[in-house]
């Protein structure tokens, strides 16, 4: 059996929202506008975050800069070894932006596969975002229940997702467990989704101990493992 970590960026790897960080920092206040009529349900995560991108008005060496302020979640390092000592995969399925995501990562001397939107230059201070291939069925600019798929024609693995929020919601409902922070802790309640509420990644860590070697089957490290909170 395989076993993926589908990790959020904002909120969950990085303590605070890094787009709106930046939007905070950068752009027109009309972002708020833009951000209310998504709240409400009137337009869909990648319209509002092309909307708010196209208000960003700074040069790269200066989201570079602001950026450079930022730190991960203390335990995430931590978290990300012992996950990889037991043969899991890892990756960050994120609604956020290449730019703040590798930026951050890169910093903090880790390097992860990253699925997530494209945030591009568009003049000399002006930005643009830029979203993969569409999921009609998902309102993310990035869908994260696709960005789990195998592309190696082997069988799906089992997929534990770590997140915080409402971009977290559709891969939650398919995920085989999650680790809940915020909002996705409620929802998961609410939906009668298997979860574990957590508060970051020092709880994620503590989690893996339930993670254990299946009896006749490979050891730790590689295939073969049980998942005690799976079958409770």
């Amino acid at each position: 059996m395989r076993l993926h970590f589908a990790l959020d960026f904002d909120g969950t790897i990085c303590p605070i929202d890094t787009t709106d960080f930046l939007l905070e920092t950068f752009a027109d206040p009309a972002w708020l506008d833009i951000e209310a009529r998504w709240q409400a349900g009137e337009i869909n995560s990648r319209d509002c975050l092309a909307g708010q991108v196209a208000l960003i008005r700074a040069r790269p060496e200066e989201i570079d800069a602001a950026l450079a302020g930022i730190a991960l979640d203390p335990a995430f390092a931590d978290f990300l070894q012992a996950a990889r000592a037991i043969g899991a995969h890892v990756s960050v399925v994120s609604d956020g932006f290449d730019r703040s995501i590798r930026t951050l990562l890169a910093a903090a001397g880790i390097d992860l596969p990253v699925a997530c939107n494209r945030l591009v230059q568009a003049g000399a201070d002006r930005w643009r975002a830029e979203f993969g291939a569409e999921d009609a069925t998902c309102s993310n600019g990035t869908c994260k229940c696709a960005a789990v798929q195998p592309k190696d024609g082997l069988a799906p693995p089992r997929v534990i997702l770590v997140g915080d929020g409402r971009s977290d919601f559709c891969l939650a409902r398919r995920a085989d467990f999650v680790l809940a922070k915020g909002r996705l802790a409620t929802f998961c309640a609410a939906e009668g989704i298997a979860h574990r509420p957590i508060s970051g990644f020092a709880d994620a860590r503590a989690y893996l101990t339930t993670l254990h070697p299946a009896q006749g089957l490979s050891p730790a490290g590689s295939a073969g493992l049980v998942l005690e909170d799976l079958h409770a």
